[in-house]
């Protein structure tokens, strides 16, 4: 083991390293200042990805090895750009990133190091690593006359068509198991029919993410010594959001690192929403001994307070951020519930200035998008905003059709969307160049090998222009009455690498453009953002699930009640009782499927800086509990 000791002297560079950022209570330097292996518990806002980045900028200083380096794991790309970014501002910082240093998510690690190769070398072609790709070829095939007596048995099956969607592999044998459901008896027809699928999707290279951590084994049981090859090239490992790790995953890692390298992990136990998961009793975040960061600087007392009554775990979080506005409780009839996020977007334009903003966004969330149940309005996402399609944007249509791709920007390019924007450009031309007949795009698997290959066949940097010119226009250009100007505007811009004897005509006439009818409409008739015009003022507010928007971090939130189903209970009305302090029982006392709505509330109510706002069906809060939510400061609005 080769990692670097940081000591309190080296805390003095990062007044110049990082001179936006404090570190100077007991916690964080602690974390700083930890040479071995840790877990870390820290509340939302309390910038553990920020302290993370400023402690590697600390080890890059004093890093000796040219062949050995720091291995830094995410569960989302966003986490990830947040840490390079930090990082590229320092020419020692920029050295992370590049061999031999790695920082990715989990998943492009065991990717890149293990499944990747062995998948290689089993002479295996990877066309797309893709969940919802992979169910989108499913449900295509299902309508073919090879698998009818399968389709016919899922109709049958209690969610039926989520056995077949959800296959995956599991361990080195490769065994295959449905997330969702119960696989027929391996004696039968429809087994035998579900296993052909799986198997016909993997010789056409359509995987799904937890596919990988089986070829990983796989790779390791063929080749031992890939565990000491991988952590001697890591002396030192960093895990955010550790929280979300899967045991498949956190299996691994432990095999590779644990008691090898120097593993600090971080995370909040309490974000962890997803509950139903295989193995999750395996799973050791936080170990004995961990240290906490319980201060949070995205917001103040008052959302704090209530943020912290809604901890399964019980710990305090306290706010060192502004305590701006005190949060409001929106009451609505069951008739008036399509009026709530207006009534919300009022209160954003007359509460908050364009500086109490700055580019922070304004957001509505519900832990759940849609679902049956016989109770009152409230129960999910629709009932709030019956157009609201969002989710569907990000189906594995998007990955084949041209006119998703390059015509739904998802409203916005920025900074942490433009890399997701710039893939689908790519991928959407490589799809186009597949289909003109292009020679070398059909050697391509991934789309981010396209702009290397293009410079070979010619080094005008002409696809570089035709991508960006895509990536900032391409929603407009894919619109009613531009649709000829565009595919002109592609045979042009292409024409250095599609054959001679294609004509004009003939590219227009090709089937990736055929879909421009349907596919487009698919995208532009659901909505994921809210229009509000109020005083004279325009607010856009963006749409979407507890599970879509966790990590982010906005101006203003509005927590959408919904119903839990087995639970039985509505999220905002069982946590109200927390906020104000009349429930009878400790959050931990509380069956699993209402702690878990309670984690869902807290990562939904840890989103905003300035304003939290909750809503429930009135029907549902009692005067008393009414009563209680004042004197703890809560502001109570009727929508009518």
């Amino acid at each position: 083991m080769s990692a670097v000791h940081l000591s309190p002297d080296d805390l003095a560079e990062l007044t110049t390293l990082v001179s936006d950022l404090n570190f100077d209570d007991a916690e964080r330097r602690s974390a700083l200042l930890e040479n071995g292996s840790r877990d870390f518990n820290a509340v939302p806002g309390s910038g553990k990805t920020s302290l993370l980045a400023a402690k590697l900028l600390l080890l890059a200083r004093k890093w000796p090895h040219a062949r050995r380096g720091i291995c830094v794991l995410s569960h989302t790309k966003v986490a990830r750009d947040e840490i390079a970014n930090r990082l590229a501002g320092t020419v020692e910082g920029a050295q992370l990133l590049s061999y031999p240093h790695f920082i990715g998510t989990i998943h492009s690690f065991v990717n890149y190091f293990f499944a990747m190769p062995l998948l290689r070398s089993l002479g295996v072609e990877i066309e797309v690593i893709d969940d919802q790709v992979f169910a989108d070829k499913v449900r295509s095939l299902l309508q073919t006359r090879q698998f009818s007596s399968l389709r016919f048995y899922l109709e049958k099956q209690m969610n039926g068509e989520d056995i077949a969607t959800t296959l995956f592999y599991r361990t080195a044998e490769l065994e295959v198991h449905a997330e969702s459901g119960s696989l027929p008896a391996s004696h039968t027809k429809s087994y035998e029919s579900l296993m052909t699928l799986k198997n016909m999707l993997t010789n056409q290279g359509i995987f799904r993410y937890r596919d990988m951590f089986s070829f990983a084994d796989l790779a390791l049981q063929t080749c031992p010594r890939l565990i000491d090859v991988v952590h001697r090239r890591f002396p030192m490992v960093f895990i955010d959001e550790m929280q979300d790790t899967s045991w498949d995953q956190e299996s691994l890692l432990n095999r590779i690192f644990d008691g090898q390298s120097v593993m600090q992990r971080f995370g909040d136990i309490d974000q962890k929403i997803l509950s139903d998961e295989e193995q999750a009793e395996l799973l050791t975040f936080p170990r004995a001994g961990y240290g906490c960061i319980s201060t949070s600087k995205r917001f103040g007392k008052a959302i704090s307070d209530a943020v912290g009554s809604v901890r399964v775990s019980g710990g305090a979080v306290v706010g060192e951020g502004e305590n701006a506005h005190p949060p409001v409780l929106l009451l609505y009839k069951t008739d008036s519930i399509t009026k709530v996020v207006e009534h919300f977007g009022r209160i954003v334009i007359d509460q908050l200035s364009e500086d109490n903003i700055g580019v922070r966004e304004i957001k509505a969330m519900s832990a759940r998008k849609t679902g049956e149940s016989d109770v009152d309005a409230g129960r999910h996402l629709i009932d709030y905003c019956p157009t609201y399609g969002g989710d569907k944007l990000s189906t594995g249509i998007r990955s084949e059709s041209f006119w998703s791709l390059v015509g739904d920007s998802k409203g916005t390019l920025n900074e942490t969307s433009l890399n997701s924007r710039v893939s689908d450009i790519r991928r959407a031309l490589l799809l186009v160049l597949r289909a003109a007949g292009a020679s070398f795009a059909h050697e391509i698997r991934d789309e981010r090998a396209l702009p290397r290959a293009a410079k070979a066949v010619t080094p005008t940097g002409a696809f570089d222009k035709l991508t960006r010119l895509l990536t900032l226009s391409g929603e407009e250009l894919c619109s009613e009455g531009q649709l000829d100007t565009m595919t002109e505007l592609l045979y042009t811009q292409l024409k250095p690498y599609i054959p001679e004897t294609l004509s004009l005509e003939k590219f227009k006439g090709l089937s990736i453009f055929e879909d421009k009818g349907e596919k487009k409409i698919l995208n532009t008739s659901v909505a994921d953002k809210y229009v509000i015009n109020f005083q004279g003022k325009s607010l856009d507010i963006g749409i979407g699930t507890v599970a879509g928007m966790k990590g982010e971090t906005h101006a203003a939130s509005l927590i959408l009640e919904s119903y839990g189903g087995v639970s039985r209970k509505f999220d905002v009305a069982l946590g109200l009782q927390y906020i104000a302090g009349t429930a009878t029982k400790s959050i931990s006392k509380l069956p699993k499927t209402q702690q878990v709505q309670m984690r869902n509330l807290y990562v939904a109510m840890s989103r905003p800086t300035k304003l939290l706002c909750l809503a429930a069906n009135e029907s549902r809060v009692s005067q008393d509990l009414r009563e209680a939510l004042v004197s703890k400061g809560w502001h109570i609005e009727e929508v009518i």
